[in-house]
């Protein structure tokens, strides 16, 4: 569903290989200098590749933002998959999720913010793409919900709506941490949102994500996601 962004060179593994270089390379940079400041030769001298060999695997620094992008909303989606993944039981996978995209917004709390501060420099058609890929995030967990509410245990039938509320919320451990982090444990705060959330659907009585010992996961859940 995302944009292409053209490539000088044939070979795919490559091409993902150092695209993956220099997104890796353009977080770091952004992060530092933002990215109206950032040049591509600061992105090659922290990826160490060459001005030219850059060119070779996207064509502008736009093309670079929007590869960022989507990698860090795929990200998202990725680390809910692999939580959920070989758990059957409806309400678990629901909780597990939840706890989920909790964690993964909670170690990149820098990311989150570099998606809210540069994305307005995305072109149009780099914006329609990126959040194309917020939609999915957002059907991968009306799914879920869906799933996990045809028992009826869920309080809120528009699984719309419970799908952006949750994929949303858990963006304040970025937005808010500036006192977060001075006041609430980690674990208080990922513990917290989780059974937040899990009320909130009318989940309570389904099988928790932290009914094992404080802040692990029950063993049919699976390992715990790997950040």
């Amino acid at each position: 569903m995302g944009r292409v962004v053209s490539a000088n060179v044939k070979d795919r593994a490559l091409v993902r290989d150092r695209r993956d270089r220099i997104i890796r390379a353009a977080i770091a940079v952004f992060l530092r200098k933002g990215y109206h400041t950032a040049t591509v030769r600061d992105i090659g001298r922290e990826a160490r590749l060459t001005q030219g060999t850059i060119y070779n695997y996207v064509r502008s620094k736009g093309d670079i933002l929007y590869l960022v992008c989507d990698h860090l909303v795929t990200a998202y989606q990725d680390a809910v998959r692999e939580a959920v993944d070989g758990i059957v039981d409806p309400s678990a996978r629901l909780g597990e999720a939840l706890r989920a995209v909790v964690e993964v917004m909670y170690a990149r709390q820098e990311y989150i913010l570099l998606l809210y501060h540069e994305s307005h420099a995305l072109d149009r058609k780099s914006v329609h793409a990126v959040l194309a890929r917020v939609e999915e995030f957002i059907q991968l967990f009306e799914r879920i919900l869906s799933d996990a509410g045809a028992n009826g245990h869920l309080a809120m039938d528009n699984r719309t709506l419970a799908a952006n509320i949750v994929t949303f919320l858990p963006t304040i451990v970025a937005l808010r941490r500036w006192d977060l982090s001075r006041k609430v444990p980690k674990e208080e705060i990922i513990r917290g949102l989780t059974d937040f959330m899990m009320r909130g659907l009318g989940a309570r009585d389904g099988p928790s994500p932290y009914s094992g010992a404080s802040g692990s996961s029950p063993s049919s859940s699976g390992a715990p996601v790997e950040r």
